[in-house]
C-alpha cells in the first residue's frame, strides 16, 4: 500500500490528442465548452474594433480570429498598465480594459481556456506545424532547383558567348558589325589566290604537268596523229594568270550600302526637304490652255505650225516631194520641218548640299552603277564556281595519275616489269622516279587544299551569294542572341529566387509562432491541471513532445 505522499508525487500522463475528452470525462470543463467558447470569440470580435491600437505596438499585429485566452490576457495586462485609474464607482475597470477583463474572466470561468488550449494544440500538432514545415521544405527545394538552373543558365550563356567568339575568330571577325566585317574579311581572298597561283606556277607543278603530258602522248597517242592537249585549264591559268581583284556581287553591295546609309539619311531627309524651293505658283488667270488654236505659218504650204492638228494625208503630201532622195534624208527633212515649239523652263531649285539623299539628283547614282559594273567585270575568275571546278578537276586528274604512278613504281610484285617498261620508254619519262614524284603530289595536294578548304569556300560564297551571307550572318547573330536570351532568363530566375526567399522569410516566423504558442499552451495546461490535482505533476504526452523537441530545424 503506497503512502499518500507517494501517490501525490505520481505523475499524471495525458495524451494530447485526448486531452479535451479527458477534461470533460473528469468534469474539469463543462460538456458544452465549445458552445461557450464560440460565444466568447464572438465577444472578442465585437470588442476588437474598439481596442486602442496606438497604446502598444503589439495591438497592431493582432488578428481578431487568432485571439485566444493567452492573447486576451496579454491585452488585458497591457490595458491595465496603461490605464490603472480607469475604474467605476463599483471598483470595476471601465472602458476597453473593463471589456477585456470580462473576456478574460469568461475564459477562466469553468476553465474554458483548457478546452480551447486542447483544441489549438491538436490543430497545431496535426495540421498547422506539419503544413508549415512542408511549405518550408518545398520552398527550399525550389530554391535549390533555381540555384542549379541559374548555374546551368550561366554555364550555357558562357558557352554561347564562347561559341560566338570562337566562330568570329575563325572568320577573323570582331563581332561588332558582322555583315560588314564578313565582307571586309572576304577581301583577304587575293592573298589566298596569290598562294594558289604560286603553287600552280611552281617548278614541281610544271614537272607534273610535263610528266603527265608526255605520258599521255607516249601511251595514248597513235603515230602520225597530233596529240590532244591535257589539262588545258591549268596551262591557261599558268600562261594567263587571272586577276586577283575580288568584290561582292551588286545585290550584296546594294544591301550593305542601303543598310549603312539608312540611318544616316533618314534623319536628314525631313530637314533637307524643307529647304527645297519648288517655285510652284498656281494662278488661274495666267494659265493659257490654248485648246483648239491653230497658228498660221509664213510659208503658206503644208508646214506644221505649233500645236497644229495634222492628218495622215498631209503627212504623205509633205513626204512625197523627197521620195527620190534616200529614205534617211527624207525622214530628216520632214522631221526638220516640224516645229514642236516646246518651251521647257527649269524651275529654280535651291542647291542642296546634302548629296547623300538618294532621290534628289539622279546623276548622283550613275557613277555608283558604272563603278559597280566595272568592278563586277574586273572580278577574279577564281570567284567563278565553274572556273574553279575546271581547275580542280584537272588537279585531281594529275593527282590521281601521280598516285597511280607511285603505286606502280613501289609495287614489288611488278617491279621487274616496270624496269622493262621504263627501259623502252622515252628519256623524259625515265627521269621521273618515285622520289621525284612525291614533291609533285605534295604541291598538287597543296593547291587542292587551298582551293577547297572551308574558309576559302565560305569567303567566296560571301562575295557571290547574298543568301549565303544572310544565312551566315543569321547563324552568328543567333548565337549572340541566344546568349542575350539566356541572360534575360537569368533576370526571371533572380526574380523568382527573390520571391521564394520572401516566401521562406514569411514561412519561418509562422512556423516559429505556431511552435511557441503550442509550448505555451502545453505548459499552461500542465500547470493548471497540476494545481487542480493538489500539485501532482501532469505530463501531456504523445507526438506533441517529438514535434516541439525537433523545433524549427526539423
Amino acid at each position: 500500500m503506497r503512502a499518500p505522499d507517494d501517490v501525490r508525487n505520481l505523475p499524471i500522463d495525458i495524451t494530447f490528442s485526448r486531452l479535451g475528452e479527458w477534461l470533460v470525462d473528469r468534469k474539469r470543463i463543462p460538456s458544452d465548452w465549445r458552445k461557450r467558447l464560440a460565444a466568447i470569440r464572438g465577444l472578442v470580435a465585437k470588442q476588437f474594433p474598439g481596442l486602442p491600437k496606438d497604446v502598444d505596438p503589439y495591438f497592431q499585429a493582432l488578428d481578431p480570429e487568432g485571439i485566444g485566452y493567452l492573447e486576451a490576457k496579454q491585452i488585458y495586462d497591457i490595458l491595465l498598465k496603461s490605464t490603472p485609474e480607469s475604474r467605476n464607482i463599483f471598483g470595476r475597470l471601465a472602458g476597453a480594459a473593463g471589456s477585456w477583463e470580462t473576456i478574460v474572466r469568461s475564459f477562466e470561468k469553468d476553465h474554458i481556456f483548457l478546452g480551447e488550449a486542447a483544441q489549438i494544440m491538436i490543430q497545431n500538432v496535426n495540421y498547422e506545424i506539419p503544413y508549415q514545415k512542408k511549405q518550408v521544405q518545398k520552398i527550399q527545394q525550389q530554391l535549390a532547383e533555381l540555384e542549379r538552373r541559374e548555374v546551368d543558365i550561366k554555364r550555357n550563356a558562357a558557352l554561347s558567348a564562347a561559341k560566338y567568339i570562337e566562330a568570329c575568330q575563325e572568320l577573323g571577325l570582331q563581332g561588332s558589325n558582322v555583315r560588314f566585317e564578313l565582307l571586309e574579311t572576304a577581301k583577304s581572298l587575293p592573298s589566298t589566290f596569290s598562294r594558289i597561283l604560286e603553287v600552280i606556277n611552281s617548278d614541281s607543278m610544271s614537272r607534273a604537268i610535263e610528266y603527265y603530258s608526255n605520258f599521255v602522248k607516249d601511251a595514248h597517242t597513235e603515230k602520225d596523229i597530233c596529240p590532244k592537249g591535257v589539262v588545258p585549264n591549268l596551262i591557261d591559268i599558268r600562261e594567263n594568270p587571272p586577276s586577283l581583284n575580288v568584290s561582292a556581287v551588286s545585290d550584296i553591295t546594294d544591301s550593305v550600302n542601303t543598310q549603312s546609309g539608312f540611318n544616316e539619311t533618314i534623319g536628314g531627309v525631313d530637314a533637307a526637304a524643307d529647304n527645297i524651293d519648288w517655285d510652284i505658283s498656281v494662278d488661274n488667270a495666267a494659265i493659257d490652255w490654248d485648246i483648239g488654236t491653230v497658228e498660221e505659218t509664213d510659208d503658206g504650204g503644208n508646214g506644221f505650225g505649233t500645236y497644229e492638228i495634222v492628218t495622215a494625208n498631209e503627212v504623205n503630201e509633205a513626204v512625197e516631194p523627197n521620195q527620190n532622195q534616200p529614205s534617211n534624208a527624207g525622214q530628216d527633212t520632214s522631221v526638220s520641218e516640224i516645229s514642236w515649239d516646246f518651251s521647257v523652263e527649269t524651275p529654280q531649285v535651291d542647291v542642296i548640299d546634302d548629296v547623300s539623299l538618294p532621290n534628289v539628283v539622279g546623276a548622283v547614282n550613275s557613277p555608283t552603277v558604272a563603278q559597280a559594273a566595272e568592278t563586277e567585270e574586273g572580278r577574279s575568275q577564281l570567284l567563278d564556281t565553274e572556273y574553279r571546278n575546271k581547275i580542280l578537276d584537272e588537279l585531281y586528274e594529275i593527282k590521281a595519275f601521280l598516285h597511280q604512278r607511285l603505286a606502280e613504281l613501289r609495287n614489288q610484285e611488278t617491279l621487274s616489269l616496270q624496269h622493262q617498261v621504263q627501259s623502252v620508254a622515252p628519256f623524259v619519262l625515265q627521269q621521273f622516279a618515285a622520289d621525284a614524284i612525291e614533291p609533285m603530289v605534295s604541291d598538287v595536294s597543296s593547291a587542292i587544299s587551298l582551293l577547297t578548304n572551308r574558309k576559302t569556300r565560305d569567303l567566296i560564297m560571301i562575295l557571290n551569294s547574298k543568301r549565303f551571307l544572310d544565312r551566315l550572318v543569321s547563324t552568328l547573330e543567333e548565337k549572340k542572341h541566344h546568349e542575350a536570351k539566356l541572360k534575360e532568363g537569368l533576370k526571371d530566375v533572380a526574380a523568382k529566387h527573390m520571391e521564394l526567399q520572401n516566401s521562406l522569410s514569411s514561412s519561418w516566423p509562422k512556423q516559429e509562432a505556431a511552435l511557441r504558442k503550442t509550448r505555451e499552451l502545453k505548459k499552461l495546461c500542465e500547470t493548471t491541471l497540476s494545481s487542480m490535482f493538489d500539485g501532482r505533476p501532469v505530463n501531456i504526452i504523445g507526438e506533441i513532445n517529438t514535434l516541439l523537441n525537433t523545433g524549427i530545424g526539423a
